[in-house]
């Protein structure tokens, strides 16, 4: 395979005026001797590899995407991530940048800070990092520029997209209130995730400006999956005073929560209302439909890589965090309670 050095010996130029050519500049190549290092390049059939391009102009136009929690096997299949991941690629193909999902798990500064030390990316999408996690602390450490999906801001002074899920905690727990429902449990997901924290804060917020007693049994912290909402939804429904409502973490948990109750002969939503978080595909069909919180991650993921690609490209972006509102969707799974 032909290399650059080839390419100067038949062309009898040196490697900078060919690198001038490859990258249109810094400096002008007459035309006759761009003709010459071009037809030697034909000649020796090479092609320059498009990393050793990036390198000589100092950017790859590749930019990484490193998921948080979701496995990376996952992402395909898990509805959030594959949704953001879906705006991030169709940005990256009209702006002319690759997408390296990088899945090397996450194990510390010490041990996984040296895959980015060489700049293979030019910047890098941080989706949903772990609050007790080093990750966006030592990414930062290496002055290369980072977006976040879900991170506060003020923390490192990273720049972030997110929901809103203070507007949209209140817009579930005012719809089960609203409804008459005093007794509201809550399954959370992972506790160190930026989102849970927020919402329980607003679950006991809300709970208290309607003049209702925290429980501290009505909440339970488990993971975004369907196992974890079935076996905490059988802990909740256990409870000698179960709650007559439920605000799940994400819309996996509330279908646990949902087979939970139909295995324990409870009826939705005759006596237990479920409220879920996301507006999953499948949310409208399951039996009764999920009244639920639609996020838009398909234009997170856009807004977070068009951030992003302006960070590599030179511009200021204010490290504060761009917020997109949701929709609460009311279908079957909430109504009054039966008591």
């Amino acid at each position: 395979m032909a290399t650059i050095y080839d390419v100067a010996r038949e062309s009898g130029f040196s490697l900078s005026t060919i690198s001038n050519v490859l990258n249109d500049g810094p400096r002008p190549v007459r035309p006759e001797t761009r003709q010459r290092i071009l037809e030697a390049m034909r000649l020796l059939d090479y092609h320059p590899s498009a990393m050793a391009r990036g390198l000589a102009r100092q950017r790859t136009n590749n930019l990484g995407i490193l998921f948080g929690v979701v496995e990376s096997a996952s992402i395909v299949i898990n509805s959030y991530s594959a949704a953001i991941l879906q705006g991030v690629l169709t940005v990256a193909s009209e702006s002319g940048y690759n997408i390296t999902h990088l899945t090397a798990p996450w194990r510390g500064k010490e041990y996984s800070l040296a895959q980015f030390r060489d700049r293979s990316t030019d910047g890098v999408l941080v989706v949903a990092p772990p609050t007790d996690s080093d990750l966006i602390p030592a990414l930062a450490s290496l002055k290369l520029p980072l977006v976040a999906v879900s991170w506060p801001p003020e923390r490192e002074s990273v720049p972030s997209v997110d929901v809103d899920d203070v507007h949209g905690a209140r817009l579930i727990m005012g719809h089960l209130l609203d409804l008459g429902h005093r007794r509201i449990g809550h399954l959370m997901g992972h506790g160190n995730l930026i989102s849970a924290g927020v919402r329980r804060a607003v679950y006991e917020q809300c709970l208290g400006e309607a003049g209702i007693a925290m429980r501290p049994e009505y909440v339970l912290t488990g993971t975004y999956s369907t196992e974890s909402g079935y076996e905490n939804a059988r802990r909740l429904l256990s409870l000698p005073e179960p709650p007559t409502a439920i605000f799940a973490g994400n819309d996996e948990i509330a279908f646990g929560a949902m087979e939970a109750a139909r295995d324990m002969g409870i009826s939705i939503p005759g006596q237990l209302s479920i409220a879920g978080v996301d507006d999953r595909p499948l949310a409208a069909y399951v039996n009764p439909p999920l009244t639920t919180l639609r996020q838009p991650f398909v234009r997170i993921g856009e807004e977070a890589l068009r951030l992003l690609i302006q960070r590599v490209e030179g511009a200021h972006i204010p490290a504060v965090t761009h917020l997109f509102q949701p929709e609460l969707i009311v279908r079957g799974s909430t109504a009054p309670p039966n008591e």
